[in-house]
C-alpha cells in the first residue's frame, strides 16, 4: 500500500520509487486515492473527471502513472532527475518496460505540506495530463449544463 504519509526528508527519487513499488500489489491504481501520490491540483482533477463519468470511463481510461491499462509485469527505471535549486519541485523521467511496449514518461514533481507530490504527468503524445484533464473536464462540464437546459426545456414544452 502506498503510504499516506511522506517519510521524513524523503527525496523526489525516493518518493518516485516508492510509488513504483506500489504496483507489486496486482491491484494497485493510484486513481484509488488520488491525494496520496498527485499534488491538490491534480488529484482534484481525476476526482472530478471520476465524478463526471457517472461510472462510466471518463477521460482517464487507463493509469496515467504507466500510461497503460495492464501493470502486470511492468518494470520502471529513473531515467533522470532534475530538483530545482530552492527543492521545492522536480522534473523525473522513467522508463517503462514489460507492458505491451517501452514508454517514457516525464513526472513533474511538487514539495507539498504532505511531502512530494506529482503535480503533472507527460508522455510523448500527451504533454500535460493536468492541461488536457482540465479541458476535457471543462468539455464534460458543459455537457451536463447542456443535458439540463435541454431536459427543462423539453419539460415546459410539454
Amino acid at each position: 500500500m502506498f503510504l499516506a504519509a511522506a517519510i521524513a526528508g524523503e527525496s523526489p527519487r525516493a518518493f518516485v520509487e516508492r510509488a513504483y513499488s506500489s504496483y507489486r500489489r496486482s491491484d494497485f491504481s493510484p486513481l484509488e486515492r488520488p491525494g496520496r501520490i498527485f499534488a491538490p491540483p491534480l488529484a482534484a482533477a481525476i476526482l472530478e473527471d471520476q465524478k463526471l463519468a457517472h461510472g462510466e470511463v471518463g477521460f482517464l481510461d487507463g493509469d496515467p502513472l504507466c500510461d497503460c491499462q495492464d501493470t502486470g509485469g511492468m518494470h520502471t527505471r529513473i531515467v533522470s532527475l532534475a530538483k530545482n535549486a530552492a527543492g521545492v519541485s522536480a522534473r523525473v523521467s522513467v522508463h517503462f518496460t514489460g507492458t505491451s511496449e517501452s514508454r517514457d514518461i516525464r513526472l513533474k514533481l511538487v514539495r507539498t505540506p504532505l511531502g512530494w507530490r506529482i503535480a503533472d504527468v507527460g508522455t510523448k503524445s500527451e504533454p500535460s495530463l493536468l492541461k488536457d484533464l482540465l479541458e476535457a473536464n471543462r468539455k464534460a462540464r458543459r455537457r451536463v449544463i447542456n443535458k439540463r437546459l435541454i431536459s427543462r426545456a423539453a419539460a415546459r414544452a410539454s
